[in-house]
């Protein structure tokens, strides 16, 4: 199946796949300086956000007036997900692990950044200019972003998306793929686009002339 090209204009995410149009793939549009994009899944959040559910949609709106502000829009990146930084709270569902060793000197080499602990639902790990190694299973809701290649020495239920800054040959590897969206820059398939005969496999996935492709382990 051929996918849109989600470096065209944001008109593209007419209608984006509710998995892709999450606070998570705003703030990687951003980063990606697909700025008209980041806006586009803004207001479909906001959109969709009940009244009473204040926080969120404060936090939201400011993001919003922070993006139109070129001034401003810079200030949230970081190695967080920082949507919730102006009110200088913590993002309690972010896992946080501590920065790997320095290498010794003399030793250009960086370690991957390496999670021991399943990820819960709602958890996001974010593994900047690096690689990410999980050796627990990743749960339905959770989300695994890096800059590098993924390796999951697992189930892989959530999402995860590798090569996050436009590095279109990493890969995500997984000992069993049950995943919700899987995606390398942003090329993605979701779990409807996921063949059947690659379900609860170890899986590769890596992109081919411009498509996301699943294969063998």
């Amino acid at each position: 199946m051929e996918l849109a090209d989600p470096h065209e204009e944001a008109d593209v995410l007419g209608d984006p796949d509710p998995l892709f149009g999450t606070e998570t793939m705003a703030e990687l549009c951003v980063r990606q300086g697909r700025v008209r994009d980041a806006v586009s899944i803004y207001r479909r959040l906001l959109a969709a956000t009940p009244a009473d559910d204040q926080p969120r949609r404060e936090r939201w709106e400011g993001r919003l007036a922070a993006l139109a502000d070129p001034a401003r829009r810079g200030q949230r990146e970081g190695h967080t997900l920082p949507d919730q930084r102006q009110s200088g709270q913590a993002l309690p569902h972010l896992v946080r692990p501590p920065p790997p060793p320095a290498p010794p000197p003399g030793s250009a080499h960086r370690l991957p950044l390496v999670i021991r602990e399943p990820i819960r639902s709602g958890q996001i790990v974010y593994a900047e200019k690096n690689d990410l190694i999980v050796l627990g299973p990743v749960n339905p809701g959770a989300q695994l972003i890096a800059d590098g290649n993924i390796h999951v020495y697992s189930r892989l239920r959530g999402r995860a998306v590798a090569g996050a800054r436009g590095a279109r040959l990493a890969r995500i590897y997984c000992q069993r793929l049950d995943a919700e969206l899987v995606g390398i820059d942003s090329v993605y398939l979701t779990a409807d686009d996921i063949p059947p005969e690659r379900l609860g496999l170890p899986a590769q996935i890596f992109v081919e002339s411009g498509l996301c492709v699943i294969a063998p382990l």
